[in-house]
């Protein structure tokens, strides 16, 4: 393969520092090992950002169906955080908070639309992704 078909690049820069370029736009982001695993944790570490990666597909993808349905989910967040041990990441917790009402009719379609999320998929089946969802 040549390079074009990559959508981005990591390169190691020393003391368990790895910057990241998404190339398409030239942005880089670095990430650092937790202090746990002798990083400096001065930026998140790859666990964090697979929970935020996971938190953004289910927000995107929650949306998108919440869009077609003319709801307009502006203000919804998602907290995200990734249980770490010396055996690596054990669980992602999640904490969905809607700028809805509990009663709100697309409640059930929402949540499982959430479950559906390529990105959750994708992780192994033994990873625990709980969510905990706030209503307004």
């Amino acid at each position: 393969m040549t390079d074009h078909y990559y959508t981005s690049e990591t390169e190691n820069v020393g003391q368990f520092r790895c910057e990241t370029t998404f190339i398409p736009s030239n942005v880089t982001f670095a990430t650092d090992l937790p202090a746990s695993f002798e990083g400096r944790a001065e930026f998140p570490s790859p666990g964090v950002l697979l929970g935020s990666t996971l938190a953004s597909c289910m927000m995107s993808l929650v949306s998108v169906v919440a869009a077609r349905k003319g709801v307009d989910l502006k203000g919804m967040r998602v907290l995200a955080r990734a249980a770490e041990s010396s055996k690596g990441i054990e669980k992602i917790e999640l904490k969905v908070i809607m700028p809805l009402e509990g009663s709100h009719p697309l409640r059930a379609m929402l949540e499982k639309t959430a479950l559906s999320c390529p990105v959750r998929q994708a992780l192994r089946p033994d990873l625990e992704t709980p969510i905990e969802w706030e209503w307004k």
